[in-house]
């Protein structure tokens, strides 16, 4: 666990009805800090966009139109030009509303390409066909409610590859158990839909450039069920009660709440 400090806090409790679902994205948010869920999916307070995020935004969509194409056009040209398109239609736009800039214009769009290029030295898009590509997914994993989108899946020797992609930094292997959680997830709810089996689940990171390949084990499938009840047990429990946990660590620094978390007010 990343908390340094746990608290929970018992004043001005408001109780909260019970979430249709859960996404692989907000399990990993609850089960970093339940105040952070609370202030951003069930309060629904915004949070401003930042740069990191609207380059992973860029950048799937890009890898994204890549993919509509046929496969003979799907080379590093035919990537530049669906860019310079999206960023004159609406990215450029979205980088310049940015409440704060890290980058120049130039130094982002330099960032966001280079994703793009590192993208072609993992795999060759020529060789096989996406069969869904920003795919949304749903469905009960142990009695929980589940949805998600998956950036895209193909099929391999009769079976299922789904493929993520990540434009931050690889995490450590101490980290690492969150985001190969997630991509389990998927697995789990792709097989569920199709008549497929899952053969691999690949996590593409293009700042690296490297991937993270992991098998649907039945351990590991087991480890992220019972993650997924827990996590669904303690979220149930704090929206009934109104007790939600605060977890400080780290990962406080990037928090958009941090100025309002009880943990942190003076």
């Amino acid at each position: 666990m990343l908390g340094l400090r746990r608290t929970k806090q018992v004043s001005e409790l408001k109780v909260y009805a019970e979430p249709e679902y859960m996404s692989p994205s907000s399990i990993g948010t609850f089960n970093q800090c339940p105040m952070r869920y609370k202030y951003a999916k069930l309060d629904r307070m915004p949070e401003p966009s930042t740069e990191a995020q609207v380059l992973g935004s860029f950048v799937h969509e890009i890898l994204e139109d890549l993919f509509k194409l046929d496969a003979e056009d799907r080379n590093e040209s035919s990537a530049r030009r669906i860019g310079k398109n999206l960023w004159d239609k609406s990215w450029g736009a979205e980088w310049s509303s940015l409440p704060k800039h890290e980058s120049t214009e130039n130094q982002f769009r330099w960032k966001a390409w280079w994703c793009v290029e590192n993208y072609f030295k993992l795999e060759d898009p020529t060789s096989f066909e996406a069969k869904g590509i920003e795919e949304k997914v749903s469905g009960d994993i142990d009695g929980v409610p589940i949805f998600g989108i998956i950036d895209r899946w193909s099929i391999e020797d009769d079976k299922l590859v789904i493929s993520d992609y990540k434009t931050g930094k690889k995490p450590r292997p101490r980290y690492e158990w969150e985001k190969q959680m997630q991509i389990m997830i998927y697995s789990i709810l792709l097989e569920q839909m199709t008549t497929y089996e899952v053969g691999r689940a690949e996590l593409i990171y293009l700042k690296s450039p490297s991937k993270a390949i992991y098998e649907p084990k039945p351990e590991v499938i087991s480890n992220v069920k019972s993650n997924i009840v827990q996590t669904w047990d303690e979220l149930t429990t704090s929206c009934s009660t109104g007790v939600f946990e605060t977890r400080t660590g780290p990962l406080c620094n990037w928090c958009s709440f941090k100025n309002i978390c009880p943990a942190w007010r003076k």
